[in-house]
């Protein structure tokens, strides 16, 4: 395909996932589905290719094919045996997919990119733009096929963050992939952060082209209507009226995990405060590995959606205490104008204050902290809504995706009209300067 050619039209996006994106199981799920449908939606042509996917679907034998999401991307999920038993290996014995990262860097220098699947060097050699979702996937930037698309890099947060310096089994893998972590951010012409902390860490060591904030935003327009079906979710869970309902959204990735932990620990420990009080927490996700029900917490453990259960929801809770990044629970708990109650980590990112837009604690604090907004449900409900107002209004730019991504898709567009103009010039960038 010419140069030409390649860059008619609209801008032809690879969104290269190591895992498989929709339907949406955790909150790096839901950044890369929010964002993939942002880029689409500002008018550039995505395409999403995943190197592995779900486990109930190798084991049902599914083949590798293409779904279509809601808003016409289509994803094509390669469900190879490599891909199968290298990451869920991978996962047996608490490691990083580095796996993906050594298979694309021998695939990608291949003689003729053999070993790269057919369908991905295609793809690679459409693209305008590709999009390494994780810095695992960044070898694909290798490819002769890749050659001339801009190369964007996703972080979800610090990789590397997720493994413990202290301990001598996770310290070997914290120092790989911070080294992984840093390659990938030097291989990439465009590093997408999450949060300024993160930006400023790769650009501090990574020798960063150029870096764009978008924060882990959503779709807003998930959280319309849900009123209707409030009273049959909380029939169904067994949750009377008059008790108000504190939901934690959380997949089974590490810091949700331990927050769990302490959650289920609090709730056996305070019964008596929980039941006084006429608060339920509610956990809903696949941080649960089964359902579990105890006197002042239900967790139902995975839902195939949990936009139902913030209908059933009077505030939200993120009990989260450690992890990178920012936490796309909160962006949710924001857009549906939950009041909301959190560890002040887990309010990092955001704007938010204590007694004015959120209820903030620090680790021993959340019984307070859940009695200090329970009691407004009874004393002053509207300081509770204008408090989840304000929320919104403060971090609105921040939560809604739409928004988010302007400064992407406008370095996107710079790109393509220095290149064109470039190419006018007969491929000599100083003289179009």
């Amino acid at each position: 395909m010419s140069a030409s050619s390649r860059r008619a039209g609209r801008p032809r996006v690879l969104f290269l996932s190591g895992l498989q994106i929709h339907p949406t199981l955790s909150g790096g799920n839901l950044r890369s589905f929010a964002l993939a449908n942002a880029l689409h939606r500002h008018g550039l042509e995505v395409f999403v290719y995943s190197l592995v996917g779900r486990k109930p679907d190798y084991l049902s034998r599914r083949p590798s094919g293409v779904q279509t999401w809601p808003e016409g991307i289509e994803e094509y999920v390669d469900r190879g045996p490599l891909g199968f038993v290298a990451q869920y290996g991978s996962y047996a014995l608490s490691l990083p997919p580095l796996w993906i990262t050594a298979w694309l860097r021998a695939a990608a220098a291949s003689p003729g990119e053999a070993l790269l699947p057919r369908l991905l060097r295609e793809k690679l050699a459409e693209a305008d733009v590709v999009v390494a979702d994780f810095p695992f996937v960044h070898p694909a930037f290798q490819a002769p096929s890749a050659r001339g698309s801009l190369r964007l890099l996703s972080t979800h947060n610090l990789e590397h963050q997720l493994y413990d310096e202290r301990r001598w089994r996770t310290r070997w893998v914290r120092r790989a992939v911070r080294a992984l972590e840093c390659r990938a951010a030097a291989a990439c012409d465009v590093l997408v952060a999450c949060c300024d902390g993160d930006r400023r860490f790769f650009e501090a060591g990574a020798g960063v082209r150029r870096s764009v904030l978008v924060p882990n935003g959503i779709d807003p327009r998930r959280f319309r209507g849900l009123e209707a079906s409030r009273a049959e979710v909380r029939r169904a869970l067994g949750i009377p009226d008059d008790v108000r309902v504190f939901l934690f959204t959380a997949s089974k990735w590490g810091p949700n995990r331990e927050a769990f932990d302490d959650l289920l620990a609090f709730a056996r420990g305070n019964a008596a405060l929980l039941a006084d009080a006429r608060i339920h927490i509610l956990v809903v996700g696949n941080v649960a590995a089964v359902p579990v029900r105890l006197a002042g917490l239900t967790a139902t453990g995975r839902v195939d959606a949990v936009e139902p259960y913030f209908a059933a929801a009077d505030a939200a809770l993120n009990p989260i205490g450690s992890g990178g990044g920012t936490n796309v629970k909160m962006a949710e708990f924001i857009a549906a104008r939950l009041p909301i109650v959190s560890t002040r980590f887990g309010a990092r990112g955001f704007r938010l204050e204590d007694g004015e837009t959120a209820f903030l604690f620090e680790r021993d604090g959340l019984g307070a902290a859940l009695l200090a907004a329970r009691r407004l449900f009874d004393e002053d409900p509207g300081r509770l809504r204008r408090m989840a107002e304000n929320a919104y209004a403060r971090n609105e730019g921040a939560i809604d995706m739409d928004a988010c991504v302007h400064g992407l898709v406008e370095a996107i567009g710079e790109h393509r009209r220095r290149d064109g103009c470039a190419r006018a010039f007969g491929d000599d960038p100083s003289r179009a300067a």
